[in-house]
């Protein structure tokens, strides 16, 4: 542990840190602008919208402004794991509900979103050409691509905020190590 002007800072690795928060930030956002599109058609279309959509954009919401909060408490030497723990796994839980109503919806039984892709876009005939029918096509499989790639990025969330709760969990549990083999009267 490191003291910065009586205030324990504690040793985080740097590079697994940095990696693990780029890699969450690009889920987050993949996943807000997925379901933030997902939105608006679902509004185009005059057709109700689920609650998970909004669910997943504000957990994403949260989780940027998670990661803004740890890098702006870990340049300052005040990232402390007893405050990451709780957050994570509130976050981690977050991520895991989104991501089982997504994958019943996109992987669910028949009348899914993967098979009404299966049945109506992907299995179609030749399509092709300069028509209003091609371009609807191909924003079919755009939807159709964008629901797998945001699933995808909940998975990749879910775990790497897994993988946050045990990073902090290892750090405190090295910080408390130093304090074993620190007599008492040295820690100030």
């Amino acid at each position: 542990m490191v003291r910065r002007e009586g205030v324990p800072a504690y040793r985080w690795p740097e590079t697994l840190l940095s990696l693990f928060l780029f890699i969450l930030f690009v889920c987050s956002a993949i996943t807000l602008g997925a379901f933030c599109y997902f939105k608006y058609v679902q509004q185009r279309l005059l057709v109700d919208v689920p609650w998970y959509y909004d669910f997943l954009i504000a957990t994403s919401s949260i989780t940027i402004a998670f990661i803004l909060l740890i890098l702006i408490l870990y340049y300052r030497l005040l990232l402390l794991p007893i405050l990451v723990l709780p957050i994570a796994f509130l976050l981690f839980v977050f991520w895991l509900i989104g991501l089982i109503k997504a994958s019943i919806e996109l992987w669910g039984p028949v009348g899914s979103i993967n098979d009404n892709c299966q049945r109506y876009v992907y299995n179609e005939e030749f399509w092709g050409g300069k028509s209003l029918h091609t371009v609807a096509r191909i924003q079919q499989e755009g939807m159709c691509n964008l629901w797998k790639t945001s699933f995808a990025m909940e998975l990749i969330a879910t775990f790497v905020l897994m993988s946050i709760l045990v990073l902090a969990g290892h750090v405190m549990m090295e910080a408390r190590r130093g304090y074993d083999d620190v007599p008492p009267s040295s820690v100030i």
